[in-house]
């Protein structure tokens, strides 16, 4: 199997995950997103890709806090967040992420988007909540 062959492949695989996918660079620009990402939050590939991230949040001291943690260690795990759907409603996700880095230089995130229930969402956010009035 040829260099092409491969990534076609794993492009492949990537956008027909069964999950939100989604890549940003070092500004907070979505620069990919795979089909069940754009599906599931109801844009288009035109809609959603250079745009900030920002835009689809609906809590901004969330993304400012996911942005600035990935600046800091690199890695995000199981953060509870909501997007805004373009039908103006909201998804309930948890988000794992980590930067790609070249040359020690920050090129982009990779963002794993697991759509979760309200309750799983309230849950979560109380656990980290607790957690870090504890540490």
């Amino acid at each position: 199997m040829g260099t092409k062959d491969r990534v076609e492949d794993w492009h492949d695989v990537l956008d027909n995950a069964s999950l939100g996918v989604h890549l940003v660079d070092a500004n907070g620009k979505i620069l990919w997103a795979n089909k069940l990402e754009l599906e599931l939050l109801g844009y288009t590939r035109e809609e959603y890709i250079n745009r900030h991230v920002a835009d689809f949040h609906v809590d901004k001291d969330v993304i400012d806090q996911i942005l600035c943690s990935l600046a800091g260690t690199s890695k995000l795990a199981s953060y509870p967040a909501r997007l805004r759907a373009k039908d103006g409603s909201m998804k309930h996700v948890l988000i794992n992420s980590s930067v790609f880095k070249r040359d020690g230089q920050f090129v982009h995130s990779r963002c794993f988007t697991s759509f979760i229930s309200e309750t799983v969402y309230e849950q979560l956010k109380s656990e980290m909540l607790r957690g870090r009035r504890a540490g």
